[in-house]
């Protein structure tokens, strides 16, 4: 069998590092899928409780064949793929095999995929198969792509011969990064096998990969730590939380339902809470914990700003060396400011088919807001405001610094740039979520900047028919699960774990004290 040494060879050696695909790149073409229409029809037929007969298997397939997207070679994988359980696959299966069609890679690796939606418990036979059909396909190929690795490993982790998924994992980070199912599939077989080691590995990894753990992980390490009479408990809990917070992940309610569940024997008292804008625990009446972003932490982010995000690679798709220096002579000229305006996020915040007068007048109502607190304000926007002829872009330019950047130029980068130059005291004013900023800074310093941004982003709610606005100021607490002194921690819960929400106070938290 391949070893994990060659597969690692092969990576370095037949793939750039600097190439990166995502998982399965080559096989998840979205093109590859049958018209909405098609969809819905299959998906009826084969919702029903009967198995299709061949008569109705070969009419379904040539359904899909009729659209010219697809021939003889892909249409079995996409009907696979339609299929909601793993008999209606063996059927199909079998319905090929009637009309003497050979199956493929693709084919092979749906069918093992929908062992995972099998009605019922596995069985010793199920295993069996699930083997044989891996040790074939290891047989005739010496490394599979990254799309079956990923359907083999939703398999395997059903069997005792989960720990060959590692191997498969490593044949995925040969041309891309292995999505989160493989992750979570390990991750949950290792705990429930007692090899928490292997467990906690491949949760960092997802983390750090930018995949994200799902219930099921979670739910395997709760159970895992039920069963440990050697070790307590709350310890095993606490290392789940800390994780969470380390790394920036929300559990789910599903999660927080079987924390409100746990025996009290476990010494572990759970409440569910509100929290307040002001930080407060309606039921513990304790505060969060605020967010702090430290001098040396603050100065490492300005420094790298700067590199990562404007002059870079693609410095032609945001700026010009021209217009960067530029602005670097304007900021030496007017720093500091207390808020940053992100001028035309600003102006669009109640829809972008408006007059350029309402357009400056949104903007004009948001910087005499801050002008009344008597705060040195600058607004950055593009060269085309320069065309919104009005009492109120008058009023803007004799009341704040403004700065206005090519047409063609991203904005984004210059209020942030801006707002960081300015010091760690300056606020910024946007509705922009600024992903792919925190994004290009990397591991390290994106942490650093999301809880930056936490402290500092203000953006528009409203402004109201007297000209006053409404603005949402930022959650100035931890927003990840946390402990604070009194041995309590405070606990978000978002709807699905596996979905990244919106970064913000949650509505739902759980508020645990360990005795």
């Amino acid at each position: 069998m391949f070893s994990r040494f060659n597969v690692l060879w092969l990576r370095r050696f037949a793939f750039p590092e600097n190439v990166r695909y995502y998982a399965g790149v080559h096989q998840k073409n979205p093109h590859l899928k049958p018209a909405t229409a098609t969809v819905e029809t299959i998906k009826a037929k084969l919702a029903s409780s009967s198995t299709p007969t061949a008569e109705e298997w070969k009419s379904i397939r040539l359904n899909i064949l009729n659209e010219r997207r697809f021939n003889i070679t892909n249409v079995d994988s996409v009907v696979l793929g339609l299929c909601p359980n793993l008999r209606m696959g063996k059927s199909y299966i079998a319905f090929l095999h009637q009309q003497g069609l050979q199956t493929n890679l693709a084919i092979v690796g749906k069918l093992l995929r929908l062992y995972r939606l099998k009605e019922g418990k596995l069985t010793e036979q199920d295993e069996s198969d699930i083997w044989r059909m891996y040790s074939e396909l290891r047989e005739q190929n010496a490394i599979l792509d990254a799309n079956t690795c990923e359907h083999a490993i939703n398999a395997l982790t059903l069997t005792k011969h989960w720990k060959h998924c590692l191997e498969l994992l490593e044949m995925i980070k040969i041309s891309g990064t292995p999505d989160s199912s493989s992750y979570n599939c390990i991750a949950t077989k290792a705990f429930q096998s007692g090899d928490e080691s292997t467990g906690w590995i491949m949760m960092q990894e997802m983390c750090e990969n930018k995949r994200l753990p799902n219930d099921d992980s979670f739910l395997a390490w709760l159970d895992y730590s039920r069963k440990r009479e050697d070790q307590p408990f709350s310890a095993n809990l606490e290392r789940m939380l800390q994780f969470t917070h380390d790394c920036s992940v929300f559990l789910s309610k599903r999660i927080g339902k079987q924390l409100l569940e746990l025996p009290s024997e476990f010494g572990i008292r759970v409440q569910e809470t509100r929290i307040t804008d002001g930080g407060k625990c309606s039921s513990c009446k304790g505060s969060l914990s605020s967010i702090v972003v430290s001098e040396d932490m603050f100065q490492s982010l300005r420094d790298k700003f700067l590199t990562a995000v404007l002059i870079n690679k693609e410095i032609f798709n945001r700026t010009t060396p021209e217009e960067l220096n530029r602005f670097q002579a304007f900021l030496a000229k007017t720093l500091p400011y207390d808020v940053v305006i992100d001028g035309l996020n600003v102006a669009f915040s109640s829809g972008n088919q408006k007059s350029p007068i309402v357009y400056a007048q949104q903007v004009a109502a948001v910087v005499r807001h801050y002008v009344r607190q008597k705060k040195r304000v600058l607004v950055i926007g593009r060269k085309h405001m320069d065309k919104w002829r009005s009492r109120e872009m008058k009023y803007i330019r004799e009341n704040s610094f403004l700065f206005l950047t090519d047409d063609l130029s991203q904005d984004d980068p210059f209020l942030l740039y801006a707002a960081l130059e300015s010091g760690p005291k300056t606020d910024f004013f946007s509705r922009d979520l600024m992903r792919k900023h925190s994004f290009m800074l990397g591991n390290e310093l994106s942490g650093v900047f999301k809880r930056w941004q936490q402290e500092h982003q203000y953006s528009l709610l409203s402004i109201m028919p007297d000209g006053r606005v409404l603005i949402k100021a930022p959650f100035k607490y931890e927003l990840y699960a946390h402990k604070s002194c009194d041995n309590r921690w405070h606990v978000p819960l978002v709807e699905l774990g596996y979905r990244i929400p919106k970064v913000e106070k949650q509505n739902d938290w759980l508020c645990l004290s360990i005795e």
